[in-house]
């Protein structure tokens, strides 16, 4: 059946398709009987009216090796039945081709986009083959070896390209959360109006259980890193299991680059004086500090950042009227020398007045100063 070319005109290779589905045993009843082979997913339903394939049909598939996805944990492979499925006799098939990469995992079902609903949905793990779970068992020896970074519920092992929890002994249970995995660059200009990165996963997507173990691994970006946060959530209770924050050791060269800024800013009178000095420039705001305590740069740091155009802002802040960029000092801080400094890059929009300061809690303002900024 080549899927490329055959259309709702063309039944022959789909009457193919359905006459060799239906003599095995579906791999998932549902709405639609799901049936499954090496190449391809199939969609089948007996006495099926127009309404029954108007929703989006959604597959997400994921690879057993996530290097096959880089900063991605799943392909999204969602489709029309108008662009991949054919009515006859008042039945209906629709089919998918799957990857060339090994499967683990595959999410399948329906979704209503006029009331942004799914309709139904089923997750179906793929047994993983021998070699990939032998894979698993000498990454999981080789990490084991040596001590963890961090030791929790789960133990974390952080090496030079990716991150990995484990766990022994180790139940289904313990592994159903889902996992978080926050990461900080150096360079925040890597990442313009967002102050991490959120490389969250389920370990259906990125972990095997075997002789009672649990081993998970996510792949690190490429640019260099100075914070994670990892841990687990609960979504039915909207709760943290646990977390822990893992301040990532900087090469040499990330230093003295925070030393050359501090030297630049300190030549220069600042746009604030107080308990941090503040600096803007073209480009992006610095809150700098001498003698200073890691105590003082425990406080969350807030920027509010107000634009000269209201069209410039998401359509969910402009009835507050400005970008909200708080970030802790150890996702874009350095302390060195006795000194800090903190700086966040500023939207490449026209600005018109920053809120900068330091707030303990949600509701305790340490101090605070309203910048006006030459747009």
């Amino acid at each position: 059946m080549n899927l490329d070319r055959v259309d709702a005109a063309q039944g022959v290779p789909y009457r193919a398709a359905y006459r060799s589905a239906i003599a095995r045993a579906p791999a998932v009843r549902a709405r639609f009987d799901i049936y499954l082979d090496d190449r391809a997913v199939y969609w089948i339903r007996e006495a099926c009216l127009p309404e029954d394939t108007a929703p989006k049909f959604i597959l997400h598939v994921t690879p057993v090796d996530p290097r096959a996805l880089p900063g991605r944990s799943f392909e999204n492979l969602d489709f029309y039945f108008h662009q991949r499925g054919v009515r006859f006799n008042d039945k209906c098939l629709a089919a998918a081709p799957l990857p060339a990469y090994p499967l683990r995992h595959m999410r399948i079902g329906q979704w209503l986009a006029e009331d942004d609903r799914m309709l139904w949905r089923v997750d179906l793990p793929v047994p993983l083959a021998p070699d990939a779970v032998n894979a698993y068992r000498a990454a999981y020896r080789a990490l084991a070896a040596e001590p963890p970074t961090h030791r929790g519920v789960f133990d974390v092992y952080v090496t030079a390209d990716r991150v990995a929890v484990a766990k022994a002994p180790c139940t289904a249970a313990d592994a159903a959360p889902k996992f978080i995995l926050h990461v900080t660059p150096v360079d925040p200009r890597v990442l313009p109006g967002r102050s991490f990165e959120n490389l969250d996963f389920h370990f259906y997507q990125r972990g095997v259980r075997f002789n009672g173990q649990c081993l998970a691994a996510a792949p690190l970006p490429a640019y260099p890193l100075r914070h994670m946060r990892i841990g687990q959530w609960l979504a039915e209770d909207d709760r943290m299991l646990w977390r822990v924050d893992l301040p990532v050791p900087w090469a040499p060269d990330a230093v003295n680059a925070y030393r050359a800024a501090y030297r630049a800013l300190a030549a220069e009178p600042p746009t604030h004086r107080g308990v941090f000095n503040v600096y803007v420039t073209a480009d992006r705001v610095a809150m700098v500090k001498d003698p200073c305590t890691a105590a003082d740069t425990q406080p969350r740091f807030i920027l509010h950042v107000v634009p000269a155009r209201t069209r410039d802002l998401p359509p969910d802040r402009r009835s507050a009227g400005f970008v909200n960029l708080d970030f802790q000092f150890d996702w874009q801080g350095a302390h060195f020398d006795g000194r800090c400094l903190a700086q966040a890059p500023l939207p490449d929009y026209p600005v018109t007045r920053l809120r900068v300061g330091q707030f303990r809690g949600r509701e305790t303002a340490l101090w605070l100063a309203e910048l006006p900024v030459r747009s």
